[in-house]
């Protein structure tokens, strides 16, 4: 009894027997999959099922361990059958559609592959799936239950955990490289929501199918993205205009005291030169702990405004969605204004208050220094800038330690946490959406440092020294040219696009600002040549996840194209090869302006809310609103973005 037909008949007819006892309109409800894929289950004429469905039945049969193995065992062995019936016919058709699309491949060839079986490499190659470990209770969650496209995603991470939670890697091979590692870690973004398409639509049917699901189930999944993916979280545009109109209030109160405290700290300056009337200003303790407290009011104005007894708001109370009205996105705009203009304004507070409540440093700023250590993680092109302020600021506060760690501006705001407000801060490439729920849930803090200018880079070998921005659109088209003997000046090579992954800061300001659109689909691993998977996509496309290694693979890679931030792409003797390229006729420079120069951003701080007072966040963010930091900033070629008006400057203010 060797057939795939005998092998399932077996397997059949064991587990019929073990779930014939409860109706299976009772393990429907119990599992939540559909009665009909219930009855499939243990049907002879049914597909074979995933072990992620059959054991959800087992379970909710109430199986024990010893019969849950066994009915393993029979599947095993039913599956393993399967394969050695179809490998070879399947290797051949794989072998004679080697270069075909994957997504295409899955389509033709679905009925016949083995649920557990895949293709990794050409020439192809078969391997099982990592076996799944699932929680003891596990109901599968119903799509038809969300209410908006940010409750489907939220669902979407479930069904991962209701099958194993499989690693990405593991769920690009179950996709057949339909679905790469980088868009399986975009699509389990908690901001995913803001990004529907039709490309969209067929990556949840993938990912669904990828998580053990038979098609009846996978339809209901796409079914529920097609119906929701219009429909934004509800209730934000009259809560949009409450904040905005308490923001403006907050602000001018705020407005009004540090313009008290400016007053104060030009007194307190001009006394600098009397020792005697300042000696006395130092021990007016009384007036000090007021100063103290004026300036925790003002800095209660970046507060989130909750009302007294007002209940948290939940998720789906979350920020307008892209495709809302001209209204709703001014108000949106007007608030992020309004809530870094506030920030500014916090951090000239703080810095008078320092001086004038007379707390002695060398002997003038010990109020600026902490002790201990403070982490700024994020932005690989943000290193630069923070490590100037981090060599600074250490000379200036012996005791200080300040690590940075560049690790990319998405994962630099995933590690901010409420517990590590008063040690670590994010570094980010520009602005975060004011509707992102860093901003809108959690209270996260902007605090624009400098701006930055990064650079198209080129192979030298390309023989190309500028681009218009229309030729530069049309190489990350769609449909664009693959070689480089298609632009004006350019030699006889292969297209190679590198880019960096998503969730990058420099690859969002690179689509939002030059590109007005997103970057073409991943298509190659090494950069070199496309990935046998996904040999029909158009053009040579890899990601890396840092500048240095963008430039690297510029540096080393013929015909290769991406960007990178313009001081760090400026070091011949590192990257010889490499060229900064002009866009439009213009070059990035040293001193970069936004209407000049299109790819340029504002280098961005963030902190998980106000930074606790007396805190190493504290006194670092307080010393960058000082006239030292700027000139730190300026020595190094760096446009400062509070000016000693302590306003923001206005290429530094949000779009």
């Amino acid at each position: 009894m060797d057939s795939h037909v005998d092998r399932r008949a077996e397997f059949t007819r064991g587990l019929a027997v073990r779930l014939a006892g409860t109706e299976p309109a009772v393990l429907a409800q119990r599992t939540g999959l559909l009665e009909e894929t219930v009855k499939a289950v243990s049907s002879g004429d049914a597909e074979l099922m995933s072990w992620e469905v059959v054991s959800a039945c087992l379970a909710a049969a109430g199986a024990d361990g010893v019969e849950v193995g066994e009915v393993r065992g029979r599947w095993s062995a039913a599956e393993h059958a399967l394969w050695d019936e179809w490998g070879e016919e399947l290797r051949a058709a794989f072998e004679r559609n080697g270069h075909g699309k994957p997504t295409k491949a899955v389509e033709a060839y679905r009925e016949k592959v083995p649920w557990r079986q895949l293709t990794e490499r050409y020439p192809v190659t078969f391997k099982p799936w990592t076996e799944p470990t699932f929680a003891a209770e596990r109901r599968l969650p119903d799509p038809s239950a969300a209410g908006d496209i940010r409750d489907f995603y939220l669902l979407l991470a479930e069904l991962r955990g209701w099958a194993g939670s499989p690693r990405q890697t593991e769920i690009e091979k179950r996709s057949w490289g339909t679905l790469p590692d980088a868009t399986i870690s975009a699509m389990l973004q908690k901001d995913r929501w803001r990004t529907t398409s039709d490309r969209e639509r067929v990556r949840v049917g993938h990912f669904a199918r990828a998580c053990g699901l038979p098609a009846a189930e996978v339809a209901r999944w796409v079914e529920a993205y097609e119906r929701l993916r219009h429909v934004p979280p509800t209730d934000d545009l009259a809560r949009a205009r409450a904040e905005g109109a308490e923001l403006r209030r907050r602000l001018a109160a705020a407005q009004a005291e540090a313009e008290t405290l400016r007053e104060r700290l030009a007194e307190a300056e001009t006394l600098r030169e009397r020792p005697a009337e300042a000696e006395g200003l130092r021990k007016r303790p009384a007036e000090a702990g007021e100063i103290r407290e004026r300036v925790a009011e003002a800095e209660g104005f970046s507060e989130r405004p909750a009302a007294a007894g007002s209940r948290p708001r939940t998720e789906r109370e979350a920020a307008p969605a892209r495709g809302t009205s001209p209204r709703e996105r001014w108000f949106s705009r007007r608030r992020r204004s309004l809530s870094v203009a506030a920030a500014a304004l916090v951090f000239a507070a703080g810095a008078g208050a320092a001086r004038l409540a007379g707390v002695a440093t060398s002997p003038a700023d010990r109020a600026l220094c902490f002790s201990g250590t403070l982490h700024l993680v994020g932005s690989t092109a943000f290193e630069r800038t923070a490590g100037i302020i981090r060599r600074g600021y250490e000379a200036r506060c012996r005791d200080a330690r300040i690590e940075v760690s560049a690790i990319g501006s998405n994962e630099g705001v995933r590690a901010l946490t409420t517990g590590n407000a008063a040690s670590t801060i994010a570094m980010h490439d520009g602005y975060l959406a004011s509707d992102s729920d860093e901003v809108r849930l959690r209270g996260f803090r902007g605090f624009p440092v400098a701006l930055v200018a990064f650079a198209v880079i080129v192979d030298k070998g390309t023989n190309v020294t500028g681009l218009s921005l229309q030729d530069l659109r049309s190489i990350y088209a769609p449909d664009g040219p693959t070689d480089w003997k298609s632009i004006k000046g350019g030699r006889d090579l292969p297209i190679r696009l590198v880019s960096r992954t998503e969730g990058s800061g420099t690859r969002g300001i690179f689509e939002e600002h030059v590109l007005r659109g997103p970057e073409p689909d991943l298509s190659s691993s090494d950069c070199r040549r496309k990935d046998d998977l996904r040999a029909a996509l158009h053009v040579i496309r890899c990601e890396r996840s840092s500048q240095a290694q963008v430039l690297d693979t510029v540096d080393t890679v013929p015909g290769t194209i991406g960007y990178a931030e313009v001081h760090v792409a400026s070091d011949p003797r590192r990257y010889p090869n490499v060229r900064i390229i002009a866009l439009d006729g213009r070059m990035p420079t040293a001193s970069p302006t936004m209407d000049r120069y299109p790819f340029v951003a504002p280098e961005v701080f963030y902190t998980d809310g106000p930074p606790p007072n007396g805190s190493a966040a504290t006194a670092f963010l307080t010393f960058l609103a000082g006239d030292h930091a700027r000139r730190l900033l300026r020595q190094a070629g760096a446009p400062v973005c509070v000016g000693p008006d302590s306003l923001i400057t206005a290429p530094c203010q949000p779009n």
